[in-house]
């Protein structure tokens, strides 16, 4: 019996060790603020059930912030309107309101970010109808998008003087 554990043991001391579970990013943003300055990152990983976002901030006035993937790849200060309107490659968005999506939340509408009182915060969330592929519904499409972070949510911004779906951060997604 001693003779099989002395074979077990550097039998075992072999075998290859996985060191995570998560998928690999396949795209990644920095998210700056209007002065330049990076305040955050966000990562993006196929899985089975949709395209993974992990968004990790920091330097942000506490409070609820909306958070969504916009259409284009780009990220101009000060007030980031460059990266167009929410990513919607479904289409339909057309020109409403903020919020008002004809009932239907576009495809990059991420959940609020709930910014601590020490102006750091984590989201964590599957977009099932994203990718990173070569279509559409590719965060890396031609043109590119980019993830941009407001001012505030539900009709309350957490920056003085300014509304709540201004837009204080943004970050383009490129491929890692």
């Amino acid at each position: 019996m001693l003779h099989q554990f002395k074979l077990i043991v550097p039998l075992l001391a072999t075998l290859p060790v996985v060191a995570s579970t998560s998928p690999k990013p396949a795209a990644i943003a920095t998210i700056k603020n209007a002065k330049g300055a990076v305040i955050g990152t966000a990562t993006f990983a196929p899985t089975p059930q949709g395209l993974k976002v992990n968004v990790q901030v920091q330097g942000l006035n506490p409070g609820t912030h909306m958070i969504h993937l916009h259409e284009f790849g780009k990220c101009e200060p000060p007030d980031f309107m460059s990266a167009g309107r929410h990513f919607d490659p479904e289409g339909g968005h057309g020109k409403p309101k903020h919020g008002d999506h004809g009932g239907k939340k576009p495809a990059g509408d991420l959940p609020n970010l709930q910014v601590q009182q020490d102006g750091t915060g984590k989201l964590e969330a599957i977009l099932p109808k994203l990718t990173v592929g070569n279509d559409n519904f590719s965060v890396l499409k031609q043109g590119g998008t980019a993830i941009v972070i407001h001012a505030g949510a539900d009709g309350k911004s957490n920056v003085p003087g300014l509304d709540y779906k201004a837009r204080i951060a943004c970050g383009v997604v490129t491929r890692s």
